[in-house]
């Protein structure tokens, strides 16, 4: 029968595989039941030299074909050739071919076939053929996600495989920010309806938006990196949290399509999981980190050196801890309850306060109390860690006694970026590291400058370089002291350090820091 009889399908995918990895996939077709959803039945039922005669059962929305192939082996060829000799459809024939490719292989489907039912043809044919395009779709997708979680469990073993590189998820932080940032891709975007827009940004998949070839540690060593856009923007939390938990489950398997050794969990993406009860790491083979321990480790150094610079003695001083249940501020009120005085700490629930309390209690240094009420526990604090995830700010700026410093952990950044005009306080912008090499994450996050990152994705970029390919960072509340020790210490190796004072985008100067302590003393 010609070819212009019969309805013509191609489907291909890039897979990042070795070409012989993933023929070895295809040809054993008795596994495909087990991970490909539509296959229900695949058997072999003989074999001779590079000829096999196969058995298969496929259901797509409800709907069963079955029949018997004899597929032609011509590895030589890169090819695979199968041909239906009996079953469901009177025509169905095929070719798999491989070709290599700069991300991995490129394997293409090309199918024929006719349903041959008379009466019912036009509907019947192509209503097929979106069945059997869903069902190749599903088989290179299934085997793209079999072959990549070996190679994570094959790591994970011990064995010699090629991972590198470090993967970052971000987010937009406000709709507002969507719609800079598109601009700055295109000046000239005209920008339709937020309903629209709003609505179209939510349906997009979590994509790869920039790819760093080579960061540079002071060391000489280097690394590569894959900048990840979630795309969802705080306020979606509330809204559809089980839908934000796919796209950073997606945006997590984009990484290792890429073949990154571990992903840092940036913005609200840490606590998507946490809200739900869920592991993101249950869902995915890439190790996994919040980026969380050198965050802390960089907000406990910039508040060390504010003070310093504030010419006070942080023993002398009393802190308090917005958000200090949270996987960040509990690290931060772990280490600095050595330091100083006096802590307290807040959060929005009082089990998870108590227990914190009662834990740094046992330490018998600083005074600790707990308390829900934001507003009194800022005042007459002398250094504030603004550490909870909220999409608004929670703090006023009235409420600081002059001379307090604050640590604004937040992302977005709830109080660096309100407008101010107080002039005896100082307001920073915490977690901020300074690189050794400058960033480039695609769009604007938010960075004052490329040569500063966040340190959840510094922390990242140090595991990289480090091959500690782990989920380093996880869960909530379980960052200790030794580990803060241990991150700052490989940070340090690498060139990573404490970033200049950001005041917003704006630098800090010493001239700042005397006219804040001026400021003090007068009241």
């Amino acid at each position: 029968m010609p070819d212009s009889d019969l309805v013509h399908m191609r489907i291909s995918r890039i897979i990042p595989a070795p070409k012989d990895n993933i023929i070895r996939f295809v040809t054993q077709v008795e596994d495909f039941p087990s991970y490909i959803p539509t296959v229900k039945e695949a058997k072999i039922i003989e074999r001779k030299h590079n000829v096999m005669k196969t058995k298969w059962l496929v259901q797509v929305d409800g709907v069963p074909i079955s029949w018997v192939e004899e597929d032609t082996l011509a590895l030589r060829q890169d090819s695979i050739y199968f041909k239906a000799i009996g079953g469901d459809l009177e025509e169905f024939r095929g070719e798999w071919k491989f070709y290599n490719n700069h991300s991995g292989t490129e394997v293409v489907v090309d199918v024929y076939l006719k349903v041959g039912i008379p009466a019912i043809r036009e509907f019947a044919e192509p209503y097929i053929e979106k069945l059997l395009t869903k069902n190749f779709e599903a088989m290179l997708s299934a085997i793209e996600s079999r072959l990549i979680s070996l190679k994570y469990s094959q790591f994970r073993k011990g064995e010699v495989v090629k991972l590198a590189g470090f993967g970052v998820l971000g987010h937009f932080y406000n709709y507002n920010h969507l719609v800079k940032c598109l601009k700055m891709v295109r000046p000239d975007f005209r920008v339709p309806s937020r309903e629209f827009l709003s609505k179209l940004f939510t349906m997009t998949p979590s994509f790869a938006m920039h790819e760093m070839q080579e960061f540079k540690s002071k060391t000489g060593e280097a690394t590569r990196g894959c900048f990840i856009l979630c795309t969802f923007i705080p306020e979606m939390l509330d809204k559809d949290l089980h839908a934000v938990y796919s796209k950073v489950v997606r945006a997590c398997r984009v990484a290792q399509r890429h073949g990154v050794g571990v992903v840092s969990l940036g913005g609200f993406t840490s606590i998507v999981g946490e809200r739900l009860g869920h592991q993101i790491s249950e869902d995915v083979d890439i190790p996994i980190t919040t980026g969380n321990t050198y965050t802390a480790a960089m907000a406990i150094d910039g508040i060390e050196k504010a003070v310093e610079l504030l010419g006070k003695d942080i023993k002398d001083l009393k802190l308090t801890v917005i958000g200090g249940t949270g996987d960040i501020g509990s690290a931060c009120s772990r280490v600095l309850t050595d330091r100083v005085k006096e802590i307290i700490i807040t959060g929005r629930t009082k089990s998870h306060l108590r227990r914190l309390r009662d834990e740094l209690r046992k330490k018998r240094h600083a005074r600790i109390e707990a308390t829900m009420d934001n507003k009194k526990a800022v005042r007459g604090a002398d250094i504030v860690i603004a550490s909870a995830s909220v999409a608004a700010a929670i703090l006023d700026t009235a409420w600081f006694k002059p001379g307090t410093v604050i640590c604004d952990l937040g992302y977005p950044k709830n109080i660096s970026y309100a407008p101010i005009d107080r002039k005896d306080i100082i307001v920073f912008s915490g977690g901020l590291a300074r690189l050794p090499t400058p960033i480039n994450t695609g769009v604007d996050m938010g960075l004052p400058s490329p040569d500063v990152s966040y340190g959840c994705f510094s922390e990242a970029i140090i595991l990289s370089l480090e091959r500690r390919f782990e989920n380093y960072s996880y869960g909530r509340g379980n960052i200790m002291p030794e580990k803060i020790d241990e991150i700052r210490k490989l940070g340090a190796k690498h060139g990573f350090g404490l970033a200049p004072f950001y005041w917003a985008n704006r630098l800090i100067t010493q001239e700042h820091f005397e006219e804040v302590k001026k400021a003090a003393a007068r009241a």
